[in-house]
């Protein structure tokens, strides 16, 4: 893909690194606070954000993927009490399916298809879809953690665009 496709990822993976170091603080009961209309609790939705893009990774790759709705992301909100790994340990997971979504936003050719599956079915679909799925998703629950924060009196980190070119 071209240069400007891979710095759409490098933009998405500095937002995702500086909202978790934003976050990286918090207290427990804030990463179990809940708005409504999000994924869930705070810190299941960033579990969930970093989790759905090493699944990305995992497919992007032609990687065996883990049985279940999980391999589709899927996967319901986690209870509070299943919010580990913490915060640090999200956002190390989150580098490195960050540079992997890089690197294969660079190496993978334009039409590339990818033989995978898509809830529990064998499917062909174009490795843009996948790209596309791990930016708008990436983009969704970064906007709902940010709109928590800010109703719990934090003020989230600016990660748009032009945040990023500065």
């Amino acid at each position: 893909m071209d240069a400007a496709f891979v710095d759409l990822f490098r933009h998405h993976a500095w937002a995702n690194d500086r909202l978790l170091a934003a976050c990286e603080g918090l207290p427990p009961d804030h990463l179990e606070w809940v708005t409504q209309g999000t994924y869930g609790g705070l810190g299941a939705t960033l579990r969930h954000l970093v989790e759905a893009e090493e699944r990305y990774v995992v497919r992007l790759r032609g990687e065996a993927q883990q049985p279940g709705p999980a391999a589709d992301g899927a996967d319901p909100p986690a209870p509070p009490e299943a919010l580990a790994p913490s915060v640090r340990v999200l956002r190390r997971r989150a580098a490195a399916s960050g540079e992997a979504l890089i690197e294969l936003a660079g190496r993978l050719e334009p039409d590339a298809v990818l033989d995978t599956t898509f809830r529990g079915e064998p499917a062909r679909i174009p490795a843009v879809v996948v790209f596309a799925q791990a930016l708008d998703h990436g983009g969704e629950h970064r906007t709902q953690v940010r709109h928590a924060l800010t109703i719990l009196g934090y003020e989230p980190p600016d990660i748009d665009g032009w945040s990023w070119h500065a």
